[in-house]
């Protein structure tokens, strides 16, 4: 399978990964085109409009989305791996400095959402260097053992844990904690039953 193949295969488990999360936690409503320009960790849109499943989809995907892309083009490009997060560490430091994001995006957040990149990169890099021709045989044959996937799947939550918790932070009061726990429950049963899928005997 050629790379964009594969980079396809896994860019749409994500999307559908945030897909059914966002169809269990929030009701359908009609959302303004400019609400897709504002690319920020997905609580905090949440936040705003509880009722946008395609903001949360796309705001769930935002972390994905940088290491995904970063990962293909360094595969692709062979540019190094230094070269390709500099260029997310660019443009999440300019999220800091957009007047649409004052006071809801801040440096913690930012350094925890680039860790959480990281892990995702090489995850990634992983995949994308696998065989396989569709999502779960690039998992299988990647990492060989359900175990040693679910090690990668422990230290992704626990990185996503932390960007919560510094949203949290960064938010205050104005933090919708219960809203939050929702999502990160229904996030990991939703994985749950794709890894028991990928991983069936």
């Amino acid at each position: 399978m050629n790379l964009r193949k594969k980079f396809n295969h896994i860019y749409n488990f994500e999307r559908s990964i945030g897909s059914s999360v966002a169809l269990r936690v929030i009701k359908a409503q009609p959302i303004g085109v400019w609400e897709f320009l504002i690319p920020i960790v997905f609580i905090l849109h949440f936040m705003r409009n509880k009722q946008s499943r395609e903001i949360f989809i796309q705001n769930y995907m935002f972390t994905k989305r940088h290491a995904l892309d970063a990962a293909f083009k360094m595969l692709k490009k062979g540019s190094s791996r230094e070269d390709v997060l500099s260029g997310i560490e660019d443009k999440t430091r300019a999220l800091l400095i957009a007047p649409e994001t004052q006071g809801i995006y801040s440096e913690t957040i930012r350094q925890q959402q680039m860790d959480e990149i990281d892990l995702l990169f090489d995850h990634y890099y992983k995949l994308l260097g696998a065989n396989g021709q569709d999502y779960d045989a690039l998992i299988r044959n990647a990492y060989g053992s359900r175990q040693n996937y679910l090690i990668f799947h422990q230290q992704l939550v626990s990185v996503e844990k932390k960007v919560s918790a510094a949203a949290r932070q960064t938010l205050g009061s104005k933090a919708d904690v219960d809203a939050l726990l929702r999502i990160e429950k229904t996030t990991e049963e939703t994985r749950q039953i794709r890894i028991e899928k990928i991983f069936q005997s």
